[in-house]
């Protein structure tokens, strides 16, 4: 038997999405995919409206059966948990990533070698977008804020999640399961510096040299601040920031050892398909069961990310990132 754990975040307004939607779609996708006939269970927690939903296809006599149970055991969330655009840090009781990474566990205990998939249809921006809560403790601590509902990096620490949980976490998947986040990877400085590199008169797409000098002279203040942070320089004259390719390679490999995607490809051992940053993902608009793909503006950045680090993207031709857990 197969297992699939599927995530909705909350359509969060303005920007509502159908994610409970695309979770169903996923299933339909599977199941009409299913010519071996191999039994199929789909865990889907939806968190904008608490539920929980078990669909369960099994093929009797080469006969295709479906059983659903359904168990709404957490707050649905509504508007009024958020302060403006705020997700509120006192509320309690609304799904979290927590009872995602437990289901996940619960199957390497009780069915190890048997997930197939773990995907998380919501917003992004550095991983999945759940509430868009908050982590009050930033990342300098390494325990979770019990107010923060949202996928984290430091999620798989010890602190967090420790090793015998770990283990069963790992335990659960098949050694073809995946994972995915569905959401846009769109942190605009990030977005426009790689574009305002792109755009350099001595870039080249491919065999730039990392000790290539750019001096760029478009750059804002808070680019070459964010930039000069990460490099530990400072740049007094945005309009005049010098580097090294090798330099703004380095700064964006940071970012991406330092994301969502990246720790749960090496926590979980599995390839994990997501925005590469500084993209976006949209909505399909045709297919009879759509779901989302990368905006097919970024090949530029695509192009980067496969020449200077070696990235693929996904086999569905969707436009995401695969997140090797060998990428360091």
């Amino acid at each position: 038997m197969k297992h699939f754990v599927l995530v909705a975040g909350y359509g969060k307004p303005p920007r509502q999405l159908p994610f409970r939607a695309y979770c169903e779609n996923r299933v339909r996708q599977y199941v009409a995919a299913n010519k071996a006939m191999e039994d199929l269970v789909f865990q889907i927690f939806d968190v904008g409206s608490g539920e929980v939903v078990v669909r369960t296809f099994t093929y009797p006599a080469g006969r295709r059966t479906e059983s659903v149970a359904a168990v709404r055991s957490f707050v649905r969330v509504t508007p009024a948990h958020y302060d403006g655009n705020a997700f509120q840090n006192d509320v309690r009781g609304v799904m979290s990533v927590l009872e995602v990474y437990a289901a996940v566990r619960t199957i390497g205990v009780t069915a190890p070698g048997t997930l197939m998939e773990l995907s998380f249809f919501s917003h992004g921006y550095d991983g999945p977008v759940l509430v868009d809560s908050f982590d009050y403790r930033q990342t300098s601590e390494m325990l979770r804020d019990p107010g923060d509902l949202d996928p984290r990096p430091k999620d798989f620490h010890s602190a967090n999640m420790p090793p015998a949980e770990l283990s069963a976490f790992q335990a659960a998947y098949h050694p073809d399961g995946i994972n995915w986040s569905w959401g846009c990877h769109f942190q605009k400085s990030y977005h426009h510096i790689l574009t305002k590199l792109e755009f350099h008169p001595e870039y080249r797409s491919s065999g730039l040299p990392d000790g290539k000098v750019l001096v760029f002279r478009n750059f804002d203040s808070d680019e070459a601040l964010l930039l000069g942070d990460h490099l530990g320089r400072t740049f007094p004259d945005h309009r005049k920031v010098e580097v090294t390719f090798g330099e703004l390679k380095w700064f964006f490999r940071r970012h991406i050892l330092a994301g969502y995607c990246h720790a749960l490809a090496v926590h979980s051992g599995r390839k994990t398909y997501g925005g590469l940053l500084g993209t976006y993902a949209e909505r399909d608009t045709t297919g009879s069961r759509p779901l989302m793909h990368v905006n097919r503006g970024f090949g530029r950045h695509l192009a980067f990310y496969r020449n200077y680090f070696g990235f693929a993207l996904d086999p569905e031709r969707r436009w995401y990132g695969l997140y090797d857990p060998a990428f360091t």
